[in-house]
């Protein structure tokens, strides 16, 4: 993360960021002068740990562990070399970044019979499930994707997947969901979950998946 990027997002209370590759969260804070910054290193909501480079003119340096911390002085003064931050140290400088920390993403998938549009078995209780998630994230974003397996023609299986996609659009919208909110796809039978040769049925292949973000 280049010292002028971090410059740039830091505040007095602290902001949060997406390290690399979004797999774990960068708080950075600035401290009593515009010159001096922390930066932490934590793990995200799943306890997964990322990695972090914090580079400034005068060098760089590396964060790769959970309460990994260093110290940037100027843009000409390389980062401290990593210390791991005391949990009561980041409970209380970064509290406020922390209380608006987004939750993470949620993905539920629904299967169905060969030919259906219908949820199957238990796949038609997670529609609740489903809306409680949008209502307690009050999420922005619900991405909506159908599946299906090998069998049949691309054509057929392109429209067997939009129309399964596009039921459970319709049955979040009849429940409250704003439309603007949701975004369908169909995969056809071209991203499997399960591969399998051309022609094969596989009932895991037969999905809807719903993001929630």
């Amino acid at each position: 993360m280049p010292w002028d990027n971090a410059h740039n997002t830091a505040s007095s209370l602290g902001v949060i960021v997406s390290a690399l590759l979004a797999v774990a969260l960068l708080l950075a804070l600035l401290g009593g002068c515009a010159s001096r910054q922390v930066v932490v290193l934590l793990p995200d909501r799943d306890g997964h740990v990322g990695k972090a480079e914090v580079a400034t003119q005068g060098g760089t340096q590396l964060l790769e562990t959970a309460g990994g911390m260093t110290v940037v002085s100027g843009r000409s003064t390389p980062p401290s070399p990593p210390t791991v931050a005391d949990p009561g140290y980041i409970a209380a400088t970064f509290a406020g970044a922390l209380a608006v920390e987004p939750l993470p993403s949620v993905k539920f998938i629904l299967n169905y019979d060969p030919e259906s549009t219908d949820p199957v078995g238990e796949s038609k209780t997670l529609i609740p499930a489903i809306l409680a998630a949008i209502k307690q994230r009050n999420a922005v974003s619900i991405s909506i994707s159908g599946h299906t397996d090998a069998v049949g023609t691309v054509p057929y299986n392109d429209k067997l997947a939009q129309d399964r996609a596009l039921a459970i659009r319709d049955l979040l919208i009849h429940n409250g969901v704003d439309p603007q909110r949701l975004t369908v796809s169909s995969h056809g039978k071209g991203n499997p979950l399960v591969p399998t040769p051309d022609g094969v049925p596989e009932p895991r292949n037969r999905r809807v998946e719903v993001i929630v973000r």
